[in-house]
């Protein structure tokens, strides 16, 4: 197994387990499987993945399901917690429940009885009342819900096709960061006249990430130049926007303005409008180009994945 490699090598494969990860989030991941996807031994793997992550894949992928299950618990209070338990790749409810009381010092019951505020300060750390932020434009329908008051959102519903892109991953939290990765994918796409059609994918619950996401068919002049980039050294990586129901509303200012939209759409729009939040995983779309204007210049609409709270 190749073990030598430079540092921008080795972060970049890397980067590229931390995805795989992420894309089976719900699934104890071993680390054998890894080792076989990133070509490490398993003796060798531990050690480079801590150095440049910060803790071992084990530790790190065991987060990534608490932070999904403790989620879900908020999100989907009518479900068993047994039941997201197995979901989240558990062997066992006591196992889980152990596991969610060491990481946060309430059971899974005491979780789902706490306030929202305190319910978000425990899953960021500390951090401020944050929801999980996510936009497609396509023909939408307005909703019913409570009327919105002077300064709050429109909420709209919307259906989203898939779309299938590549992305540069970035903390949610860091907007300089974020700029970054989208001048990455710009300069990917830069060919001829054709503006790139950019979304920004929003996981600030799954260990505060973000993806900058360029869709490979939104231009045929550099959508085959994107698909020969994503290989196991490329800084890319491949992924997609799910098809599904969103609710969206527009929002422009830093993340305190997002905040108190969101807010709205979670303590008022929501209870009253007969839906409930589907997933983890949202997206952003915007009004000018990400690569060129500050993230908290933008104007931008944030789409948020729900579902009827009675399924036929």
């Amino acid at each position: 197994m190749e073990q030598n490699l430079d540092p921008a090598g080795r972060d970049r494969r890397i980067a590229r387990l931390v995805d795989y990860i992420f894309q089976y989030y719900d699934q104890d991941v071993s680390l054998e499987r890894l080792a076989g996807v990133g070509h490490y031994s398993k003796d060798h793997l531990p050690i480079l993945f801590k150095d440049v992550v910060g803790e071992t894949p084990k530790q790190y992928s065991l987060a990534l399901r608490l932070e999904a299950a403790f989620h879900y618990l908020i999100i989907h209070p009518e479900k068993p917690v047994q039941e997201i338990a197995l979901e989240g790749g558990f062997s066992a409810l006591s196992v889980f429940s152990r596991a969610i009381k060491n990481r946060w010092g309430y059971s899974p019951e005491e979780i789902r009885r706490l306030p929202h505020a305190q319910q978000m300060r425990l899953l960021h750390g500390g951090g401020s009342d944050q929801m999980m932020a996510t936009g497609s434009i396509y023909r939408s329908k307005a909703c019913p819900g409570p009327p919105a008051g002077a300064g709050d959102p429109e909420i709209q519903v919307i259906r989203q096709e898939v779309v299938k892109g590549i992305y540069v991953a970035a903390p949610f939290n860091d907007t300089g960061k974020i700029g970054a990765a989208f001048r990455a994918l710009f300069a990917l796409s830069r060919t001829g006249d054709v503006e790139p059609d950019f979304y920004g994918i929003l996981m600030p619950h799954l260990r505060n990430s973000y993806r900058a996401f360029l869709p490979l068919a939104c231009a045929t002049n550099f959508s085959s130049r994107a698909s020969s980039v994503v290989d196991s050294s490329s800084a890319f990586s491949s992924c997609e926007i799910k098809k599904g129901t969103f609710a969206r509303f527009t929002v422009s200012g830093d993340l305190r303005v997002t905040n108190k939209a969101a807010h709205y759409f979670y303590r008022r729009w929501l209870p009253a409008s007969g839906f409930r939040i589907a997933g983890i995983a949202g997206f952003e779309r915007f009004e000018g180009n990400p690569a060129e204007i500050p993230h908290e210049s933008l104007k931008r609409t944030i789409h948020i994945p729900i579902e009827p709270t009675t399924q036929p």
